[in-house]
């Protein structure tokens, strides 16, 4: 299997963010408590959580993480270098 490069989304890209876990994504369904809109440019490289918080309902969660700043993610794309991480 060859190996993908990563690609982020631009700056301007819209992501939803979770009030439970503070986890972002691309689409609305896949966190719990939508908190609201950000763009990209308002969180990415700001300081995140570490280690990232759990999906309270245990029912999203898929993460990634960035390794720069440790903002969590459910879409890699979202981050400029993300790691999958394993939450519980």
């Amino acid at each position: 299997m060859a190996h993908q490069k990563h690609i982020p989304v631009p700056k301007n890209t819209k992501a939803f963010i979770c009030a439970d876990c503070g986890a972002v994504s691309l689409d609305v369904n896949n966190i719990c408590k939508v908190q609201g809109m950000v763009l990209k440019s308002d969180w990415c490289g700001v300081k995140g959580s570490k280690p990232p918080k759990t999906c309270l309902k245990k029912e999203h969660t898929e993460r990634w993480q960035c390794r720069n700043c440790g903002q969590t993610s459910v879409n890699a794309s979202l981050l400029c270098d993300p790691e999958q991480i394993e939450i519980s």
